[in-house]
């Protein structure tokens, strides 16, 4: 029984033992010591800066298909996901009955009216054969003249009536196949305007629809795009438009299919921003080209494009982590946001020496060393948190002004 005693009164006497040592350690800070940390090697490869940004894939030219003429669908060719070619018949119009009793009745006031004109000129002829003869006064010739010039300006107007509403229905007409003849009293052709595919088809047969003239927009009746040329539309924050342009090199990925890049360049980049709602960000609508056509995309789809903001090869760097910014101090003695000079600390026998370095093409992760260290030359492995801890600035919140809103290597 005592043995036992004794064993227990060892056992706790080990625990306190153990428990002081985790105390001090903890008082201390736990850090590791100088000899323990894994020194950062100035390595030789590839540096890629990228900014990445998700969008929709769609397609590039997409048109609405209208009718020319208000009228009833009386048959449909094409459905959602058909293709077409241009010319291609899609639907029949029969023309609105009112419209063609509406020309058919222009047309006949222009005809009563060059009729009231012939007339109203003859009378004008026989009061001046009168006023010859002595027969009528002069103010009779001044009386006709009036009537006769009525009816000049009554037709002139009832012609540009006729002429505003032919070109009213008549516009387009190569496109519903309409001559002069048939115009509004035969079955009109709906034909596709391009080659592509149906997209949309929001009406059915049966319906009526409205014409798209230029007070009136029209009934859709299919939306026809191009799957051979697709775009991805992107929103680019404010804070990276500086370094925008038109043909930035992009690389596309899509989730539907992982491990495949697409080629892609930036096409456009809107010239004014706009807030998004529920956001104070302030965002530029772009697109970006997808170069060649691929059938496994699809209209609608997410994707993620990579814009190549700069590539280098075979270049001297180092991961971020080993590159400190000092920032310029103002009047008080605060750091601003202009950087003065990058640094970084050595291995050295005795200990971390503190070396300027010049720097290049800096991505997510990597930075290009242009002077100030050789291939191989070994680093401590957070330079900010060295150059806090020499200058004892435990209130700076660590950050080395690196962004990292671009993508990984």
């Amino acid at each position: 029984m005592p043995s036992k005693r004794k064993r227990k009164r060892w056992v706790i006497l080990l625990a306190g033992v153990v428990a002081v040592v985790i105390i001090v350690n903890l008082l201390i800070g736990g850090e590791p010591s100088e000899e323990s940390l894994e020194p950062l090697k100035v390595e030789q490869g590839e540096i890629v800066r990228r900014l990445t940004e998700s969008g929709t894939i769609e397609m590039d030219r997409t048109v609405d298909v209208k009718s020319q003429v208000a009228g009833r669908i009386t048959k449909l060719y094409a459905d959602v996901g058909d293709s077409t070619d241009a010319g291609s018949l899609l639907a029949i119009i029969e023309p609105d009955p009112n419209k063609a009793l509406q020309l058919s009745g222009k047309r006949a006031s222009v005809i009563r009216a060059e009729m009231e004109l012939a007339e109203q000129r003859r009378q004008l002829e026989q009061k001046r054969q009168n006023y010859i003869d002595g027969i009528v006064p002069r103010d009779e010739i001044q009386r006709a003249q009036y009537l006769y010039t009525l009816a000049e300006n009554s037709l002139a107007q009832q012609r540009l009536e006729l002429q505003i509403l032919e070109r009213e229905v008549r516009a387009q007409a190569h496109a519903i196949r309409a001559t002069r003849d048939s115009l509004l009293f035969e079955d009109y052709e709906i034909v596709s305007p391009l080659k592509g595919i149906v997209t949309e088809r929001p009406v059915e047969e049966g319906e009526l629809v409205t014409s798209a003239v230029s007070f009136n927009q029209g009934s859709t009746l299919f939306k026809v795009g191009d799957p051979n040329r697709l775009i991805v539309k992107v929103q680019i924050s404010e804070i990276d438009i500086g370094e925008m342009h038109p043909g930035i090199e992009a690389e596309i990925k899509v989730d539907a299919l992982p491990g495949e890049l697409f080629p892609g360049r930036l096409r456009h980049v809107a010239p004014t921003g706009r807030v998004g709602s529920g956001s104070a960000v302030v965002t530029f609508n772009a697109e970006v080209e997808i170069l060649g056509s691929f059938h496994q995309l699809r209209h609608g789809m997410t994707a993620d494009v990579d814009l190549i903001l700069g590539c280098v090869e075979d270049v001297l760097y180092l991961p971020v982590e080993g590159v400190a910014e000092v920032y310029k101090l103002d009047e008080d003695g605060k750091e601003t946001q202009e950087v003065e000079r990058r640094v970084v600390y050595i291995k050295t026998d005795e200990g971390w020496e503190e070396c300027e370095v010049t720097t290049g093409l800096e991505s997510n992760t990597r930075v290009e060393i242009v002077g100030g260290l050789e291939l191989g030359a070994e680093v401590h492995p957070d330079a900010q948190e060295e150059r806090e801890r020499r200058s004892g600035n435990e209130g700076n919140d660590g950050q080395s002004g690196r962004r990292g809103r671009f993508g990984p290597e």
